[in-house]
């Protein structure tokens, strides 16, 4: 097995050098020889651009409105739009005063291809699943259901639901101010009956749904850096698009996926299905021309987005919210994991569901558009940190390994990957390479891994680290401590007295189907033992004098902990994380590795930002909307180039999507990590990849040293594979995933190439 390995980490580099790179123009000519240093990412031609892994042109084609506003009466109205209701069949219908443009759901009466069920619930101001006695569940709109009352605002109206048969009763407000229209549910204005119990609450399920593809528009899902589900033709799909904001809770979701790979291999995924960050959706009719951008003002951490490609059944393609009250979960009753029944929760999660729908036109009326307009509602509220150092290099991350666990014949021992004073001579020979502005994050520097616990001493002392530090801080960098204070293997937790719960009673764990891992579970703390390990990180000095961390699975972990008699609810545990964070910044901003939107305020550094969505096959395009709304405000760096393949559109999106470059090294050679608890590292060895860190730096710095600390504006598929990004001081970085040049007016760009062009 080691040698395996070696070997394909040495095959894997041979291929890399021997291609020839085509990036930037005019880096030297024919008749010269290319700098000894070059290395080459492998390529994959053409398949890359027609992949739903990039973005694709749009129609300039005129899209109308499907609606009209006979039946509805006006409810209110500002400078920006004009809402409408019909309190016959309880929906909602907006226009938009500067376009003309009418809003609605789904025609009032026989939608084509859906039953009167449908119909009504797609089309209901706010829809409802409830829970008979049996478990089983079902949709409900308004009408046919609730008896409704309204009563008019001076800027909308609330309206009153009372769903006889089932027991259940609710208010919900309708507000339009400006470009916004605001859907809330107080919780207090919420009964329940016997016999049924509620699910889930949805405003407007199907608000701008496109039947089949007869209307050119897409659906917007945050899923990883962003994607696009155009309008389609009906198709039959496995599963829609169906995710929880900020993640799986662990106490309660079946972290396994309807698309694991059980039935044909070990169901190890190393690396996570992306999950949402972003507490948002849109939906746009004809780019450029009309959207609506969805944001959940209160209870995202129990709201899902869903969004439904059309499909046979259902020819429609729509997305929504929804707000989860209640899930399934298996009752277990022997403390045996696969035991028990599925069951609905019996206590109701304690929310008020409130959703800002934003009326858009122009340019703010595509994907792009969206993420700068969310941006500006960030900035608003305080929600993003401030912004990058323009003047500043482009920095690079660093994340050494010190030392792991090794599985010998008997029992374990030790292994040193990197010391303190190896990890010095790292800097110094890229401070030597013009690589200055360095983020260094040392992991596994404590005994026994664990957070808050002493240095190992065989990494070197306090002063060796401190030497570091000074030495990275010197030429313009910073040194941080990798922090994880949540999660654990089953040698560093007392599963009974240290762990969180699920609701079934048993401890919270992921399981990673592979025997040969040292520790293929990880385990969970429950918040009390996290803030005792962030505790001792800060305040024992073992580290430094005021150490500073680089902040890891607390920053997009959200899970609440059923422990018997010690309960806290997923919001509840939302709180307590900030808390945690807060500390740990201790009034600065610091590094956190795919933070939660709700912790955006603190990060100085964004580690590991998704490049890719999930590429459901549903999913047409992939797009950069996280990284428009980010850039400007911190550091961004994408996964370490090394834990995956080093390849020409790798470094191509990095350049699209202004992504600073990170590698994962060991003073060791790579072969060391097997049968570590590093094992997951392929190839890490810094003598191998220096040449590869050089190059990879070279090819980013110069595309967006340009654009230091300038926020994205805009972002367009000229035609496909062919991608212009424009910054708000005016330059435009072209990037050209085809094999043939591409032009824009008098920009050419190489095959496989970038151009950065002044503004």
């Amino acid at each position: 097995m080691r040698f395996r390995k070696a070997a394909a980490a040495a095959v894997m580099i041979g291929l890399s050098a021997s291609l020839i790179l085509g990036y930037s123009q005019a880096a030297y000519t024919e008749e010269e020889a290319p700098p000894p240093t070059q290395t080459v990412p492998l390529r994959a031609d053409t398949m890359e651009a027609n992949s739903n892994r990039q973005v694709h042109p749009f129609s300039d084609e005129e899209v109308a409105s499907r609606f009209g506003l006979e039946g509805f009466e006006l409810a209110a109205e500002s400078a920006d739009a004009e809402l409408w209701l019909s309190r016959e069949w309880n929906t909602v219908r907006l226009r938009n005063k500067h376009t003309g443009y009418v809003w609605g759901a789904l025609p009032v009466e026989d939608a084509e291809g859906l039953n009167t069920s449908w119909n009504n619930y797609g089309n209901a101001i706010a829809a409802v699943e409830c829970f008979d006695e049996s478990g089983v569940s079902k949709r409900y709109g308004m009408t046919g259901n609730a008896a409704t009352s309204y009563t008019m605002l001076g800027n909308g109206f609330t309206c009153r639901a009372e769903y006889g048969e089932l027991g259940l009763s609710f208010e919900v407000k309708v507000t339009l101010e400006g470009n916004r229209l605001q859907l809330s549910v107080d919780e207090d204005s919420i009964t329940e009956g016997e016999g049924f119990t509620l699910k889930s609450l949805t405003f407007l399920p199907f608000l701008g749904s496109g039947y089949g593809d007869e209307q050119d528009g897409y659906l917007f899902v945050p899923d990883g850096s962003g994607a696009l589900i155009r309008f389609q033709k009906p198709t039959n799909y496995s599963a829609a698009f169906d995710k929880k904001v900020y993640g799986k809770d662990l106490a309660i979701d079946v972290l396994a996926d309807p698309s694991d790979l059980q039935a044909y291999r070990p169901n190890d995924y190393i690396v996570e299905d992306p999950q949402i960050l972003m507490p948002v959706y849109g939906v746009v009719h004809g780019a450029y021309q009309n959207a609506f951008f969805g944001v959940i003002d209160s209870g995202a951490e129990y709201a899902s987005i869903v969004a439904n490609p059309a499909a046979p059944n259902n020819p429609y393609n729509w997305a929504a919210v929804r707000f989860e009250f209640r899930q399934k979960y298996n009752l277990s009753v022997n403390r045996k994991e696969g035991t028990g029944a599925i069951v609905p929760q019996e206590h109701r999660n304690e929310l008020s569901p409130s959703l800002s729908l934003y009326i858009l036109d122009g340019e703010e009326a595509n994907y792009d558009g969206m993420a700068v307009f969310y941006r500006g509602l960030l900035e608003e509220s305080g929600a993003l940190p401030g912004s990058v150092d323009a003047d500043s290099p482009l920095p690079l991350r660093l994340e050494i390994l010190g030392a792991g666990l090794r599985d010998e014949f008997l029992g374990m021992s030790v292994r040193v990957f990197t010391k303190a004073e190896d990890a010095q001579e790292m800097v110094r020979r890229l401070s030597a390479d013009g690589i200055t502005n360095l983020s260094v994050v040392f992991q596994g520097y404590t005994k026994n891994d664990e957070a808050g616990n002493p240095l190992l001493g065989k990494l070197g002392g306090r002063q060796d680290f401190a030497a570091l530090s000074e030495q990275v801080a010197s030429q313009g960098g910073r040194f941080y401590w990798h922090i994880d204070p949540v999660s654990a293997n089953v040698d560093q937790i007392n599963q009974r007295s240290e762990a969180a719960n699920t609701l079934s009673n048993l401890v919270i764990r992921i399981v990673r189907q592979n025997g040969t891992l040292l520790y293929p579970d990880t385990y969970f703390y429950r918040y009390t033992e996290a803030e005792n390990r962030v505790e001792k990180a800060m305040n024992r000095g073992y580290y430094a004098d005021s150490p500073v961390f680089a902040v890891d699975g607390l920053s997009y972990r959200l899970y609440g902990d059923f422990t018997t008699g010690k309960e806290v609810t997923r919001a509840e545990n939302l709180a307590n994380f900030l808390s945690l964070v807060e500390t740990l910044a201790a009034g600065k901003s610091i590094p956190l590795y795919q933070p939660n939107q709700y912790l955006w305020k603190y990060a100085s550094e964004f580690y590991n930002v998704p490049l890719a969505s999930s590429q459901y096959l549903f999913e047409t395009d992939t797009v950069p909307f996280l990284q428009i709304v980010l850039s400007g405000s911190m550091e961004l760096f994408g996964t370490p180039l090394n834990t995956g393949t080093y390849s020409s559109e790798r470094l191509l999106r990095m350049v699209e999507y202004g992504i600073s470059p990170s590698f994962t090294v060991t003073e060791c050679p790579s072969e060391d990590l097997y049968k570590t608890t590093q094992e997951d590292y392929f190839s890490t060895n810094f003598d191998d990849w220096e040449s590869f860190i050089r190059e990879a730096y070279a090819t980013v710095e110069e595309a967006l040293q340009p654009v230091r600390g300038q926020a994205m504006v805009s972002h367009r598929a000229l035609s496909d594979g062919f991608i212009q990004v424009t910054y708000e001081n005016g330059v435009k970085v072209y990037v050209n995933y085809t094999g043939e040049s591409m032009t824009d007016g008098g920009v050419t760009v190489e095959p496989f190439g970038y151009r950065v062009v002044a503004g």
